[in-house]
């Protein structure tokens, strides 16, 4: 296929906010509240305290925001803390090209369009429209590299991509410069990890992870020397260009970057969380509370709980007691105690976990809960990429058991939207307050079009 990365471009760009839905346009008011409610939650969270310490400390033009605290820096630096807190609580949305998921887009695109819109005093519809195509390049670009080499577990080098194309559809760039920065951000990625350097087995698990703190900085720099006579290659998304390889993966398939084309956008079918942990540990973990619901059960009448996963996921996630908050969210057994404990998942999952650790109650809870590897379920992993998790549940002499398939938050099994709305409440209404929160909701929910984000921005 010949002359991909000017196609693509061109399609991005002949890509305008009326081409939407209006079932789209609702999707993109949540998709940015979720994406922002987990940055502000993030400044509290080890990995983004730690990148406020080491990237906060640098100074210089105050050209944008670091949403959650209200401190002013660069707009590169700027995404990166703010990319690196939105991934920080283990929250932020997922998507799922057929059934496996690639990547957590919010994380990937809205870090650096807000820093860069608020830099450039953009307008919402630009906003939403950079985002909406941003999450359509992570997506699409990932699933054209589909299946990557097995050593591979990362997304920030597709991240990246995704993020330089948002910014530069947001700026109007033209057609060449567009494609110069897309060239620009394919030098300045970070490759992926491998699952060894992830730490899934190895703990300390890595606390870069995806890494989006520094695809969303790479981002907003291509496009910084974009406005200079700095060049790029024009051939990045080229077969000869190889960069799929860099992305870890030996295949590419450029036609799935353009087949069905505005027909459903992949902003309509993001997976959001309520529990703070990877979704392939979520599955058992919400067959135990079906389990639980569709029978009435109380705590006290259940004797014991049985968590079964994939055997290659399960061994990734056995790990306990969590030794670090970022652990805590590799942790099934930990993970399912404290939903069993709080019923209502939140930053303070993370934030106190050895408090939690320490407690009767929790300690009561958790004395009752194994997590096995199940060679059945990797099978039809294997063969149908379906991930199924089953909890068996034992009361009163009774076996309760339960396979799932699909988690509440997954476009099967959707919250409301009230639901989401009341997510991006409670995780950021205890670090900026009740009138900031919501008078940034407003402002996104009911989405003027000619409002500049800068202004917006300002209400947190």
């Amino acid at each position: 296929m010949d002359n991909v990365t000017k196609k693509f471009v061109k399609q991005v760009l002949d890509t305008n906010i009326d081409d939407f839905s209006k079932k789209t346009i609702e999707e993109t008011k949540i998709a940015i509240l979720d994406a922002v409610g987990c940055m502000i939650a993030g400044t509290q969270s080890p990995i983004g305290k730690t990148a406020l310490e080491v990237i906060g400390g640098f100074g210089g033009v105050k050209e944008a925001t670091v949403i959650g605290v209200g401190t002013k820096l660069p707009a590169p630096l700027a995404a990166y803390i703010t990319g690196q807190c939105c991934m920080g609580p283990d929250l932020s949305d997922n998507y799922m090209a057929t059934s496996y998921i690639i990547s957590h887009p919010g994380e990937a695109v809205i870090p650096a369009v807000l820093a860069l819109g608020e830099k450039m005093g953009s307008s919402l519809e630009d906003v939403f429209t950079a985002v909406i195509l941003g999450f359509e390049t992570a997506a699409r670009y990932a699933y054209s590299i589909e299946p990557r080499r097995e050593e591979v577990y990362s997304f920030s080098t597709h991240y990246t991509l995704a993020a330089a194309v948002a910014c530069a559809k947001m700026l109007h760039y033209d057609e060449d410069k567009a494609i110069n920065v897309l060239g620009i951000a394919g030098t300045l990625a970070p490759l992926p990890v491998t699952k060894l350097m992830w730490g899934f087995r190895e703990r300390p698990a890595s606390w870069h992870r995806d890494m989006p703190g520094h695809s969303n900085f790479a981002a907003v720099m291509a496009c910084l020397f974009a406005e200079t006579d700095f060049k790029g290659t024009h051939l990045l998304l080229e077969d000869q260009a190889k960069y799929y390889k860099i992305a870890g993966s030996d295949h590419y398939h450029p036609e799935l970057l353009f087949e069905g084309w505005g027909k459903e956008y992949a902003i309509e079918k993001i997976f959001y969380k309520s529990i703070p942990s990877c979704y392939f540990n979520q599955t058992c973990i919400q067959a135990t509370t079906d389990l639980i619901e569709e029978n009435g059960l109380q705590l006290e009448e259940i004797d014991s709980i049985k968590l079964y996963a994939p055997t290659e996921f399960a061994k990734n996630f056995i790990y306990y007691p969590p030794r670090t908050s970022v652990d805590t969210a590799s942790s099934v057994k930990y993970l399912a105690a404290m939903q069993l404990l709080t019923h209502k998942p939140g930053p303070d999952w993370y934030l106190d976990f050895d408090k939690y650790l320490n407690m009767n109650e929790y300690q009561a809870i958790a004395s009752k809960i194994e997590v096995f590897p199940d060679d059945g379920l990797q099978e039809i992993f294997n063969k149908e990429e379906k991930i199924f998790g089953k909890s068996e549940i034992t009361t009163g002499g009774k076996v309760l058991e339960k396979s799932v398939q699909w988690i509440k938050g997954s476009p099967y099994r959707p919250f409301t939207r009230e639901e989401l709305i009341q997510k991006y409440r409670y995780l950021s209404v205890p670090v900026v307050g009740i009138q900031k929160a919501k008078s940034f909701a407003d402002e996104i929910l009911y989405f003027d079009r000619k409002k500049s984000i800068k202004e917006i921005i300002s209400l947190l």
